[in-house]
């Protein structure tokens, strides 16, 4: 997991399995994350190769957090395998994906 700036602002960039063994490691670095940038901040699961529920939790926690702060958590690109998810779950239309050309 590592964190880096574009014209939009910070971007969570994560990649590997997402799955209950490190859930409650992403929620910690979602809730640092929030509480040390401000703003909205992006997540680019471009390089997730798996995700589970607990890590799907894990996200839409940490997107209603954002949500009650009046800030924004955002996806910028996915996975197919994660699109798959989210897309079975309906969760893409909450989160917003971009189009599927951004998900490479």
């Amino acid at each position: 997991m590592s964190l880096s700036h574009n014209a939009d602002g910070p971007q969570l960039n994560l990649a590997g399995r997402l799955d209950a063994q490190n859930a409650a490691e992403l929620r910690g670095v979602l809730a640092r994350h929030a509480a040390d940038t401000p703003g909205d901040l992006s997540l680019d699961l471009s390089g997730v190769s798996f995700m589970d529920s607990s890590a799907l939790a894990a996200l839409v926690g940490a997107l209603k957090d954002r949500r009650r702060e009046g800030r924004a958590l955002r996806l910028s690109a996915a996975s197919l395998s994660v699109r798959e998810l989210l897309s079975l779950t309906m969760l893409d239309r909450v989160f917003a994906l971009p189009p599927d050309g951004a998900a490479r």
